[in-house]
């Protein structure tokens, strides 16, 4: 596999983030070649994405996207309040204490789930990655220099050895 690194730090709103896709599909592309999992991969950071949009005190991001060998890394920064930060890192060691199965049956639990806040807070999103990639999820959080906390969410997911379309 080849490697490639995309990088964004800035403001994000829908557009930026619908533009940002747009570019990973076309990287993804042109550096992995067609293969059955882009979409499975470009998921992981349309999420992420969302999630920083959705929860972020600010508009700033940071947004990282890089191939390493056989694995794809998607990282993401923003600062959130502490509650916001805190259940983050709580879904986090949840799910990753989880086995496939658990999370499986776990996403299908939430789905049913009425309780989702006004800004979700349920983890389907982080479910959801973890079901799709069968991969773990890291989340880091550290407080800033007012009442919010830097938030860093990264995913390593394995590029299933498929070879690319012509």
């Amino acid at each position: 596999m080849g490697s490639n690194h995309v990088e964004y730090k800035g403001r994000m709103s829908t557009e930026v983030r619908i533009q940002l896709l747009d570019l990973l599909k076309v990287i993804s592309l042109a550096n992995l070649g067609h293969r059955t999992d882009l979409k499975k991969l470009c998921g992981i950071a349309l999420e992420l994405l969302d999630n920083a949009q959705r929860y972020s005190t600010t508009t700033e991001v940071g947004f990282e996207w890089r191939i390493e060998g056989h694995q794809l890394v998607v990282v993401i920064r923003n600062q959130a309040s502490r509650a916001d930060a805190e259940r983050l890192v709580r879904t986090v060691e949840g799910i990753n204490a989880m086995t496939n199965e658990q999370v499986v049956e776990a996403f299908k639990a939430q789905l049913l789930n009425e309780g989702f806040g006004e800004k979700g807070g349920a983890g389907l999103g982080m479910l959801q990655i973890a079901k799709k990639t069968g991969s773990r999820l890291t989340a880091h959080i550290s407080p800033t220099e007012g009442e919010d906390f830097l938030c860093i969410s990264e995913v390593a997911a394995p590029l299933n050895i498929v070879r690319p379309q012509p």
